[in-house]
């Protein structure tokens, strides 16, 4: 079966805003965006967490349910939004322009929490680096992979927009975001290295790691809902 919106939510021990999004957002998206599946996508126990990788994969294991013309979302499991935002900014018009959209991104300048974008746009820019595990910069990765093959960002809340509260109920994080041993260098290159590096090099760099490299196995397929489904997955 094919659809107008695909959401990806990576997911690892956060049970209570899964039941809570599940309970409170999805008959939401039912009664709006008509024609979606969300796709939790679950990180077996065993290594830090790796948000792009999970990402990744949803959009690799659900390219092919995507509707000409559809739509992805990443979407963090602890963001609920209001009925009224999702009729002004997840539902796409014939109008809506392509490109990536930040509905909500940290004030730091990356593409993280909801984003949303034309599938065929996030296999142009091979996606995340599938080899950021732990805390951050994925999101930032990912910001410039976009830049760099032109696609155009728009972006709408930042995280600290104190408007954001009229649009969206957020839950607060738990508390166990892991540094990997590389953060702090991934983080530099990221936001003060790349930007310098010739685009011949910086392309090169994209194809190291991405869609293009993604190795994973699916442990087993759930559906907790007419329009949820679950895979967990290791990598």
């Amino acid at each position: 079966m094919s659809y107008d919106y695909i959401i990806i939510i990576p997911y690892r021990n956060r049970q209570t805003h899964l039941e809570g999004f599940i309970a409170r957002v999805v008959p939401l998206f039912q009664k709006i965006l008509k024609s979606f599946k969300v796709v939790v996508v679950e990180q077996a126990e065993g290594k830090i967490f790796n948000r792009g990788a999970l990402l990744n994969i949803g959009y690799e294991e659900y390219k092919q349910h995507s509707k000409e013309g559809g739509w992805f979302f990443n979407h963090d499991v602890d963001v609920y939004p209001t009925e009224a935002c999702i009729e002004k900014y997840y539902l796409s018009r014939p109008d809506t322009p392509l490109g990536f959209w930040g509905i909500i991104t940290p004030p730091c300048d990356t593409l993280g929490t909801v984003i949303k974008f034309p599938g065929s746009e996030f296999a142009r820019c091979n996606g995340y680096p599938n080899n950021f595990w732990g805390w951050g910069v994925e999101d930032k990765a990912l910001q410039n992979r976009v830049e760099l093959a032109g696609i155009p960002i728009r972006k709408v809340f930042y995280h600290d927009n104190p408007e954001l509260q009229q649009w969206f109920d957020i839950k607060n994080d738990i508390d166990d975001r892991i540094k990997d041993r590389e953060f702090q260098m991934k983080t530099h290159f990221e936001y003060d290295t790349f930007k310098y590096l010739p685009q011949k090099q910086k392309g090169r760099y994209v194809m190291i790691s991405g869609l293009n490299t993604l190795k994973y196995e699916v442990l087993f397929r759930e559906s907790l809902g007419e329009h949820v489904d679950l895979i967990k997955v290791a990598f």
